[in-house]
């Protein structure tokens, strides 16, 4: 009888140690948490240049705002990338890091297009100008759609995996 307790004793103790070693719901929630807050701070960086682009114009402030977006979005990266993995399958800070890479692809490319675009002297503007405006535009949407859709799927199967619940604060 008392090599039954031993050994159940000593199968509950391993038990233990094994699942103490994974992360903890509370361990999810606060990795949510702070990937959200960089995913916040970067569309309020996003905002403020389109926000320079659209109702200021003043090439300097867009310049600013463009390199300030651009300088947040590389910083983040790098630091998602050399983040250790949160688990075995790390799923929601690699979405973090699909997410931020489409943003800068589409920073340095439509967006800093866009700024040529607006840069060029008014008499300097072509037909060509125009529709390309209309595209780069339809192109920013359209990737970052996918990519921020894929996020939040990747974010919703975290939350599940880890039994917590979403809240849109």
């Amino acid at each position: 009888m008392k090599k039954i307790f031993l050994t159940l004793g000593v199968a509950v103790a391993f038990l233990m140690t094994f699942t103490s070693c994974g992360p903890t719901t509370e361990d999810a929630i606060a990795h949510n948490d702070q990937i959200v807050a960089d995913q916040k701070d970067m569309l309020e960086l996003e905002d403020d240049l389109i926000y320079a682009i659209t109702e200021d114009g003043a090439l300097d402030a867009i310049e600013d705002a463009y390199d300030e977006y651009v300088e947040y979005l590389e910083e983040t990266l790098a630091k998602y990338e050399g983040m250790d993995a949160f688990d075995e399958n790390d799923t929601f800070r690699k979405a973090m890091i699909d997410l931020l890479t489409t943003f800068l692809d589409v920073a340095t490319g439509e967006y800093r297009d866009l700024i040529d675009i607006w840069s060029k002297d008014a008499e300097d503007l072509t037909e060509q100008d125009f529709e390309d405006w209309d595209s780069l535009i339809e192109d920013i949407d359209e990737k970052e759609i996918e990519a921020n859709d894929a996020f939040l799927d990747a974010q919703k199967d975290f939350a599940a995996e880890y039994n917590f619940t979403l809240s849109s604060d």
